[in-house]
């Protein structure tokens, strides 16, 4: 307080010239002083479920005891063995919780606490309110521009999933496109290396498809002879990307031998979307554990793509090679929404919203058959699929369905991690892992 008190002193001396001023600063310094409690608060979570807000009073007579003065003044007193964990939080949080529990789920509603959300710099639950807004009122453009949408072929899509559907990658805050890219990250003498691997592999590869079985000999024994990094981006462009499951597994070989960085995109890559599971697996498999960190940035990245089936992946992936860092990313992948858009028969195009078991939050038209199973099972993905039916197509209309993942490979990964199980329910694990980071900086378990 020592050192506050000081620059409380050079404050007054500086603003003596100025009587407003000097008012000013002491009644704000003053409130700081006497109600310190006003910024912060604490959270006891108990065994029971239960929780209790306040400030925790410490008192050496009774450590097996916590004392707790709640929000409204009262004080309660717990045994520290019903307590599952403490964690200090804003009262701007506080206030948040209860303003969004007697929230009406109504465009305007959402907005209105979006706002107070940006006032309060509570960025995450601005952002959760503003896409309610266009799930609710899908042609609020402001809502959509805030969340980096733009307008595309008559929809919302978020701008850097545009971006990259026309070739472009984000370097810097800049779209640039991946040939760019490479330069900006590649020598001169570099550059030179990859091109001359890439007309050797094109042409192995080439010789893979030939009628001429000693050519195809020759072709496998060159690939497995291949230990230079600088093949890898030409290993990923021909091999990896090939239909046969046999020349994938060649890449995810080469790839594995050669090692270092320029490989870990390959093996990611593998690891995310191919349909094979042996080569998914032998992928993640034969990441180094010196490139877990790259890889690791590339699975967090995946948590947020817009097929449900990817983010699974990309959650079983960090339960095998992450750390403490992909705890909070993961925490957030736990229950994941994702939006298709259906041709069916209904006289409007709306929006509905519904669970990942089927069930309707509202009386809507049923979802023809088999299209639930289709969603979870990964076989249909966004944005859109069409459902067969026998009505003419000038008569069926695009719906989109909002649907809700629980996803048990995430809750999978971040039960191997920390040791810890919250089921699904996000909140909780946030406020768990502040309650870790706060006592120790580190989880219990592994990293």
């Amino acid at each position: 307080m020592s050192n506050f008190l000081r620059m409380l002193r050079i404050f007054l001396f500086r603003s003596n010239q100025n009587p407003t001023r000097h008012r000013c600063l002491i009644l704000f310094f003053g409130c700081v002083v006497t109600f310190p409690q006003l910024a912060m608060a604490d959270l006891v979570k108990l065994i029971n479920g239960g929780e209790l807000r306040g400030k925790i009073i410490p008192s050496s007579n009774a450590k097996d005891k916590i004392r707790v003065e709640t929000l409204t003044g009262a004080t309660v007193v717990v045994e520290r063995s019903q307590v599952q964990f403490v964690t200090p939080r804003s009262l701007a949080m506080e206030d948040y919780e209860t303003r969004s529990r007697s929230l009406e789920d109504t465009a305007g509603a959402h907005w209105e606490l979006a706002e107070w959300c940006r006032q309060r710099g509570l960025t995450k639950q601005r952002e959760t309110h503003l896409r309610r807004v266009t799930e609710l009122a899908p042609d609020n453009e402001k809502a959509q521009s805030i969340l980096g949408r733009v307008w595309h072929q008559g929809n919302w899509i978020d701008r850097d999933e545009l971006m990259a559907s026309q070739g472009y990658v984000k370097y810097k805050n800049k779209y640039i496109t991946p040939q760019e890219l490479e330069v900006i990250e590649s020598t001169t003498d570099e550059l030179e290396r990859e091109r001359s691997w890439f007309q050797k592999i094109r042409l192995w590869h080439g010789w893979l498809d030939g009628q001429h079985e000693n050519r195809r000999a020759q072709a496998i024994t060159e690939l497995n002879s291949v230990d230079d990094p600088y093949a890898a981006p030409a290993i990923i462009k021909f091999l990896a990307s090939d239909s046969r499951l046999a020349i994938r597994e060649l890449a995810v070989a080469i790839l594995v031998k050669i090692s270092g960085a320029k490989s870990i995109n390959g093996l990611v890559k593998l690891a995310l979307f191919d349909e094979a599971l042996q080569i998914r697996k032998a992928a993640l498999d034969g990441i180094g554990s010196a490139h877990y960190e790259r890889a690791q940035k590339a699975f967090v990245t995946a948590l947020k793509n817009e097929s449900n089936t990817v983010v699974c992946r990309a959650s079983t992936a960090l339960g095998q090679i992450g750390d403490k860092e992909v705890i909070k990313p993961l925490i957030e992948a736990l229950v994941t929404v994702h939006q298709y858009q259906v041709a069916m028969d209904l006289p409007n195009n709306q929006t509905y919203s519904f669970s990942s078991d089927g069930s309707f939050s509202s009386n809507t038209p049923a979802v023809p058959p088999g299209v639930m199973d289709a969603v979870r099972s990964g076989q249909l993905l966004p944005p859109v699929f069409a459902v067969p039916s026998d009505t003419p197509a000038q008569l069926k209309k695009n719906v989109t369905i909002r649907v809700e993942h629980y996803n048990a490979e995430t809750l999978a990964a971040l039960g191997k991690l920390t040791q810890q199980n919250f089921g699904y329910d996000k909140r909780t694990w946030h406020l768990w892992w502040a309650a870790e980071k706060n006592a120790s900086g580190a989880p219990k378990g592994k990293g």
